[in-house]
């Protein structure tokens, strides 16, 4: 005859059963808060992953996209979010049970790894085809000042110009400070210097918050992309993204001085 099944633990030896715990709904929740906490607090892909989509959001809200199109939007960026943390758990996993270097846990992290990387692929073709189907947008690309007949200096010139200024820069800082390594690594992130310097000059060109929010997010992920690729630190993306924001700001001066 088999024993009834008890509802209570069997407690320390010789000491009386403690009854189990039920788990609520609501202590599910707290530790299902407490997960995300972790995850965005302890990895940095994940704080990026979330600033890039807020950005996003908030240029979809701006651009006035179709609520079809926003749903899109959203689950793309939930399966990157979702992709992020099962990659943390593994990682996690593997950390606790692999204590020397084992090929096949390398697999695992790669594996989870890729897995996040086509999520983010697939939400940048969803919001490249949301944002370009949108009216709002085009109206604001339309309205960018077209080249005079005159000979004068555009946008676009204007842009080119601040990209030789960046490169100079960059290869003069890289010359001082690791002359073997001019096209490699550096004290600064030519690429983040490069996306910066475009979104600066979006945001002064358009002057339309939510394309300043699209192209922000844009710059961003290339940022995250040279951090996570182990090209460059954290310091040296964010040093990238100060000089391409100062070089931008100094190119479009005159600009901002005649539509002031």
């Amino acid at each position: 005859m088999t024993k009834p099944v008890s509802d209570e633990s069997p407690g320390p030896p010789g000491g009386t059963p403690t009854p189990r715990r039920s788990k609520s709904v609501l202590r599910s929740f707290r530790f299902a808060w407490e997960g995300l906490s972790f995850v965005f607090n302890t990895q940095r892909h994940m704080r990026v992953h979330v600033y890039i989509v807020t950005l996003l959001l908030i240029a979809a809200w701006g651009l006035e996209v179709t609520t079809y199109e926003l749903l899109h939007l959203l689950t793309a960026f939930a399966l990157v979010l979702i992709t992020e943390m099962v990659n943390t758990a593994i990682e996690q996993t593997i950390d606790l049970t692999v204590k020397t270097y084992d090929p096949r846990a390398k697999v695992a992290k790669d594996v989870a790894a890729g897995a996040v990387m086509i999520a983010a692929a697939y939400a940048v073709a969803v919001g490249t085809v949301g944002i370009a189907s949108s009216e709002t947008f085009w109206n604001a690309v339309h309205r960018i000042p077209q080249p005079h007949p005159d000979p004068q200096m555009g946008p676009v010139q204007t842009v080119l110009i601040g990209s030789i200024l960046v490169a100079i820069i960059i290869t003069w800082i890289k010359r001082r400070t690791s002359p073997r390594s001019l096209w490699g690594t550096g004290i600064i992130s030519g690429h983040t210097a490069l996306g910066f310097l475009v979104a600066t000059s979006i945001t002064i060109i358009t002057r339309n918050p939510a394309i300043t929010c699209l192209a922000l997010a844009l710059a961003l992920l290339v940022a995250q992309s040279r951090v996570q690729s182990r090209i460059h630190s954290p310091l040296e993306v964010v040093f990238g993204g100060a000089l391409g924001i100062a070089v931008g700001v100094v190119v479009f001066l005159p600009t901002v001085l005649s539509l002031d």
